[in-house]
């Protein structure tokens, strides 16, 4: 082990803490004044900047759009040699982190705590635990389908930034969906992965383009007839970019991990 990067501070456990990082290629380490993250990417790096600039771009992943903790904060790089380990600090000028409400996670199971009457303490005691890791696990999943894209592709920490703004308009719905697709040349293929219709694409298009459709909420200010015989309403054309987003985001992790495993 060559480099590590401290953490100074998180409002994550420990246990949540690895896990996420896990997720990101990463493990957490014994450093000098805290404990630090580690993986063999960072012993192909050639010097201690180089190693910030990595460790920057993981807390700007927890502290971003994706929302997963704001308190996240770097201490020293740390490097390790045979006889010792030395410290190299880095000064940045404070900035405000940007504070986000996280996608609530839904737990599935079978678990129905009311009907275990007659139950020992200890079967009590399993079920809340079972009930506990399936909370858990939920939770991770939801903290993970954002932490992993915003890390690893820069589009899709755009596009949580963008569904994290507050109240959409035609503006934004399009310039998300036009970050996911990257170019309009990609635009059959980018369809055709989601399964989308281009009738449907084109009732989208009314709706974020169009005045005649939504009015000021349109990207446009130009009256034109629109392409489909039934736009989508501003509510349609919202949960459209919603799920959407989900499925691409979600395009990111599976991507990642055949690369990896390759």
């Amino acid at each position: 082990m060559k480099w590590a990067i401290e953490i100074r501070s998180t409002s994550l456990d420990h246990r949540n803490l690895t896990d996420l990082l896990r997720g990101l290629g990463y493990e957490l380490v014994e450093g000098i004044d805290f404990e630090a993250l580690y993986s063999p990417q960072l012993d192909k790096m050639e010097n201690a900047s180089e190693v910030w600039n990595q460790g920057k771009k993981i807390r700007d992943a927890f502290t971003g759009p994706a929302a997963i903790d704001p308190d996240f904060s770097l201490g020293s790089i740390v490097t390790y040699s045979r006889s010792n380990r030395k410290r190299h600090t880095f000064i940045e000028a404070e900035t405000g982190h940007l504070k986000l409400t996280a996608q609530s996670a839904t737990v599935s199971g079978n678990i129905d705590v009311s009907s275990a009457e007659g139950l020992s303490d200890d079967e009590h005691r399993a079920i809340r635990e079972k009930l506990a890791e399936q909370t858990y696990q939920a939770e991770l999943e939801a903290q993970r389908q954002k932490l992993e894209p915003a890390f690893f592709e820069p589009r899709a920490a755009k596009v949580l930034e963008f569904l994290a703004s507050g109240t959409q308009t035609g503006e934004t719905l399009y310039k998300i969906y036009e970050t996911m697709e990257v170019n309009p040349s990609n635009r059959t293929n980018f369809l055709q992965q989601f399964d989308i219709p281009k009738v449907e694409f084109d009732r989208f298009s009314d709706a974020v383009h169009n005045p005649v459709v939504t009015g000021d909420f349109a990207r446009h200010a130009y009256e034109k007839k629109p392409k489909s015989e039934n736009p989508m309403t501003i509510s349609e054309a919202t949960t459209f970019i919603d799920s959407l987003s989900n499925k691409w985001l979600e395009t990111i992790r599976k991507e990642r991990d055949e690369n990896t495993e390759l």
